[in-house]
């Protein structure tokens, strides 16, 4: 008798399993087709093409200590001189406009704040270059008259220069404390991302979803010579860096299942839906509803979500709990620069654009990338980081580290004058970097 209950309990759980596996397979891939079908409302033609910008500062005192969060000399009362000036302020808590002031926002600039308190500019999404400069010098010039109201001035590096992590105070936003405890767990650096690094990131938009694989794949096997040409963090918590790409490394040791490459990016045949797979079966971490987060451990968004309703804003939320150095979304994100002063920001911005919007570029660098495996960036970054302009990287780019980046500036170049001649001349700021064989990192380090 007490075999048979044994055997009926073990052959209703078995069932449950099974209808529990095949519920999941299912919304996995109604899920799956609703995230293609956003990635294929994000296709343009190519003369509707606009690059998007975001660089993120470090806020220090006069002493280069980082400023708090909160408190009446925090970056909560910069952002509340800078108010009037903006049409939309974001609070800590959407549905509390009494909670903490976190960003503000107009027609052409979004001023967010990173979890460490880090201060992070956005332009709306421009075709000219000129475009965003006129955007960025007046963002800064009504960010130095605040600043200098405080005694204090904005950083364009990698890293915090002299506040240790451990005692910068996340801001507060349940969804950072969530992903502060998860990180504690999948890396030993996710309390140095979350509150250290700054970074410039680009998004640039596809034609259709080969194209967007296309300047993914390419954009991914470029990742660690734009790391090192744009390698601004000399100093890792108050001490000097003595190898390359800190950032790099750091973001490398956060979590495997959402930073470095979407798995299988260099497999043949990869495109939208395996994208998309990852991203909903993945622990999401955090769960975001109506604004408000919840804990979802483990849990995939498959799990946590209504595959067959899924809005534009659980998508978003969905996505931007990735953090690939190249991530999709409806346009493809750069994400492996540092932060950097303006000026070699956007050359990085002509070097992307000349790169990723010119037909023949893209076509050859596809072509030339075509036996790259997800196994070559990271081989790649390790030899970076340890041994910068020296490292041996001819097998996977025919060249040497300084042949191979001037080859990318003389390509984007000969692109930008074909199109917009004066873009051309942005890029004219890497090129003693290049020549001297040497980073912006090792340049502070001289000083």
């Amino acid at each position: 008798m007490s075999g048979k209950v044994i055997y009926n309990t073990v052959m209703v759980s078995f069932d449950s399993q099974q209808d529990n596996a095949s519920n999941s397979e299912t919304a996995l891939a109604v899920g799956t087709m609703a995230l293609v079908d956003y990635f294929k409302t994000g296709a343009k033609s190519r003369d509707n093409y606009k690059i998007g910008f975001e660089l993120e500062q470090l806020i220090v005192d006069a002493d280069n200590f980082t400023v708090p969060f909160a408190g009446k000399r925090g970056i909560t009362s910069v952002l509340e001189r800078l108010s009037p000036l903006y049409t939309h302020r974001i609070c800590a808590k959407a549905h509390d406009p009494s909670s903490p002031l976190i960003g503000l926002q107009r027609a052409d600039t979004t001023i967010t704040l990173e979890p460490g308190a880090q201060l992070e500019f956005s332009s709306t999404p421009f075709q000219s270059l000129s475009d965003l400069t006129e955007v960025w010098n007046t963002y800064q010039s009504e960010l130095k008259t605040v600043l200098d109201s405080f005694d204090y001035r904005a950083l364009d590096i990698g890293y915090q220069p002299r506040t240790k992590v451990a005692d910068i105070t996340l801001l507060p936003k349940s969804r950072y404390e969530m992903m502060n405890q998860h990180f504690k767990g999948t890396g030993s650096h996710g309390i140095n991302m979350m509150r250290g690094t700054a970074a410039t990131q680009i998004a640039i938009d596809y034609s259709s979803e080969a194209d967007a694989i296309a300047k993914m794949r390419v954009a991914a096997a470029l990742t660690p010579l734009f790391s090192l040409l744009t390698d601004n963090s000399p100093i890792f918590e108050n001490a000097p860096v003595t190898d390359y790409l800190k950032r790099t490394a750091i973001w490398n040791d956060v979590d495997a299942d959402r930073s470095m490459i979407p798995p299988g990016l260099f497999s043949p045949g990869y495109g939208f839906a395996d994208y998309a797979r990852h991203v909903l079966s993945a622990p999401i971490v955090v769960k975001d509803a109506d604004g408000i987060a919840y804990a979802a451990g483990t849990k995939g968004a498959v799990d946590c979500y209504d595959m067959q309703t899924l809005p534009h804003a659980e998508i978003d939320h969905i996505l931007s709990m990735f953090f690939f150095d190249v991530r999709l979304r409806s346009y493809v994100e750069i994400r492996c620069a540092d932060s950097v002063p303006f000026p070699y920001a956007l050359a990085f911005v002509a070097l992307i654009k000349g790169i990723f919007y010119d037909e023949q570029n893209l076509r050859e660098l596809s072509e030339y990338f075509a036996d790259f495996t997800n196994d070559s960036v990271p081989e790649i970054k390790a030899e970076l980081i340890k041994d910068g302009y020296k490292a041996r990287i001819g097998e996977y780019y025919g060249e040497s580290v300084q042949a191979t980046l001037f080859s990318l500036i003389e390509i984007a170049r000969r692109s930008l004058q074909e199109s917009c001649p004066e873009e051309a001349e942005y890029l004219d700021v890497f090129e003693p970097l290049v020549k001297r064989k040497t980073t912006l990192a090792k340049q502070a380090q001289e000083l």
